[in-house]
């Protein structure tokens, strides 16, 4: 795949470019912004399905995080293979 480099935006004037290039360049200040998860990086599924609710009642009762119940889990089962 390859791009192309242009000046040009379909839909926009070159004067309205220019006014959003200025105002990008110019920095925004984010120190008010909230932090959104990421809709992109979903909790990595490396469990079946419908172990994801045990594991996640199993760290609560056990306070640890779900990432630790697996790890402990799958550390206690090679250990006895």
């Amino acid at each position: 795949m390859s791009y192309e480099i242009t000046d040009h935006v379909p839909g926009l004037t070159d004067a309205q470019v220019a006014d959003l290039i200025e105002e990008a360049e110019a920095g925004y200040d984010l120190t008010d912004r909230e932090a959104a998860p990421n809709p992109h990086f979903q909790r990595v599924q490396l469990v079946p399905e419908d172990l994801l609710d045990a594991i996640d009642e199993r760290a609560a009762k056990d306070g640890q995080s779900p990432d630790a119940v697996v790890r402990e889990a799958l550390s206690n089962y090679l250990d006895t293979a």
